[in-house]
């Protein structure tokens, strides 16, 4: 009999690489032969799979961007999706964010939830299910990509070169399991500079996909005791956050907007220093004159502060997902253009290219062109699905909790299983593990919760795959 409690035994090696791994900032870089999202992504890649052929499973590099290490010689494939790849450490830690401390039970570090730990463990469930079924007639993979949090072209290149597993999971978000992801769009927003100008250059932001916790601008020459004066107002209303303030070097006099860095996908649990720093530039430009910034101005007026896209005339919702999110994730202010960046999380019922018309049409009226960096289309799995019921078994058997499937506006590699897998774990209800913020780290305990549970589905979804076809729901999930 199958026993999921095997992994436990493996703690202290979870925690050394786990610890090990998080030192390795694996934040996107400049690509290189071999290493297409940096040295440090592919740097990541190799440790796991070099801990896995020490493990003694096969491991498989596919050109850098991604990779698998597999128990089992053939048959169908059960996969288990992990990125390697974090977003930029940002400001305001109090622990090392690439020391992988322990403090008080947890492992602290960017990545550590997301999604570090739960790919370390993936790793030793796959040994402990090992150590118990030498020969399990299905191939097990353990599958990491490197980018993650800014393409999915790590798993694009992967599935290019091997097969789409027959089930799987990406344990990259909470427990019981998500059946529904919404929409994933990135677009750029592009405008010259134009009209009067207060400020000579600004910049803000590290990611799309995370709310900004800083944004500076430098005022332009003419206009620094304006600045000041209009600074010292909006702190001064009761209606207006105090978060931008002055800075004078003596050269120059800066405009600092801090904010509470968030993930994108919850820009309303943030607060973001972009749209500060414009609100506070727009007062500003107000003053100066009606031809002052008029892309700013803009921009102040159709995102702002807004997390759900109302004046751009984006916002949506459904019942399946909830409602649209907007994050206002990057901006550049130089000489010649307004450039930013905004990350859009849709519902999965909705009209992806309403969504792009609108916006396309509504920034073009003020001045903007719009380029579509990124898009990943909803997942959505209905609940009775065979995989759906297999794995909310293997949940509910550990737990007792009867909690229904979920819904989340993050995206994680269940939507590359083209409907054959769903984002299942590794968080627990009530966790808060800070992911994308500052001090990000996760809870030793309930990672080897995590593990047990992970590892059953693992030996469960074999099962299932084992049996054929038939038991498996082999069809694209997604719309």
């Amino acid at each position: 009999m199958f026993d999921r409690k095997k992994v436990l035994e493996y703690r202290d090696a979870i925690v050394g690489d786990l610890q090990a791994l998080i030192a390795i900032p694996s934040v996107k870089g400049d690509p290189a032969p071999g290493a297409p999202f940096g040295s440090e992504a592919r740097r990541a890649l190799d440790f796991m799979l070099e801990r896995g052929a020490a493990l003694g499973f096969e491991a498989r590099n596919v050109d850098g961007y991604a990779g698998h290490v597999q128990h089992g010689r053939s048959g169908p494939i059960v996969g288990v999706l992990n990125h390697l790849d974090v977003v930029p450490a940002g400001e305001g830690w109090e622990h090392e964010p690439f020391g992988g401390e322990i403090d008080d039970g947890r492992v602290y570090g960017r990545g550590a939830s997301d999604n570090k730990g739960p790919a370390v463990a993936s790793l030793y469930c796959l040994r402990a299910l090992a150590d118990q079924i030498p020969d399990p007639g299905v191939r097990i993979r353990v599958i990491y990509g490197t980018n993650e949090e800014s393409g999915f072209g790590c798993m694009m290149r992967y599935l290019e070169q091997e097969p789409v597993p027959d089930l799987g999971f990406s344990p990259d978000a909470g427990y019981p399991l998500y059946n529904r992801e919404m929409g994933i769009a990135s677009f750029i927003l592009t405008a010259p500079r134009a009209g009067d100008r207060v400020v000579q250059s600004a910049g803000g932001g590290e990611a799309l996909n995370m709310v900004p916790a800083q944004a500076t601008a430098v005022i332009a020459a003419g206009h620094t005791e304006l600045a000041r004066r209009v600074v010292a107002r909006l702190r001064e209303e009761e209606a207006v956050e105090p978060r931008v303030r002055i800075d004078d070097s003596g050269r120059e006099l800066r405009l600092i907007a801090e904010g509470v860095a968030a993930h994108g996908g919850r820009p309303a649990g943030g607060v973001n220093a972009i749209a500060h720093l414009v609100r506070a530039i727009t007062a500003i430009a107000g003053e100066a004159g009606a031809d002052c910034e008029p892309a700013l101005r803009a921009l102040d007026r159709l995102i702002g502060f807004e997390t759900r896209g109302e004046s751009a005339g984006l916002a949506c919702r459904d019942e399946e997902s909830g409602d649209l999110s907007l994050n206002w994730g990057t901006i550049t202010v130089d000489d010649e253009k307004v450039e930013v960046g905004v990350n859009i999380r849709y519902p999965v019922t909705a009209d992806y290219a309403r969504i792009t018309s609108v916006l396309t049409c509504t920034m073009k009226r003020a001045g903007f062109s719009v380029r579509e960096e990124s898009h990943l289309a909803p997942l959505f799995l209905a609940a009775d699905d065979p995989l759906i019921e297999t794995l909310l078994g293997v949940y509910r058997s550990v737990t007792g909790d009867e909690t229904e499937p979920m819904s989340m506006a993050g995206g994680t590699y269940a939507r590359v299983l083209r409907g054959r897998g769903v984002t299942f774990g590794a968080g627990f209800s009530g966790d808060n593990t800070r992911a994308h913020q500052s001090d990000e780290f996760i809870n030793m305990d309930s990672l080897m919760r995590h593990a047990e549970i992970c590892s059953l589905a693992m030996h469960e979804l074999a099962e299932v795959a084992r049996q054929g076809p038939a038991h498996t729901s082999g069809r694209d999930g997604t719309r």
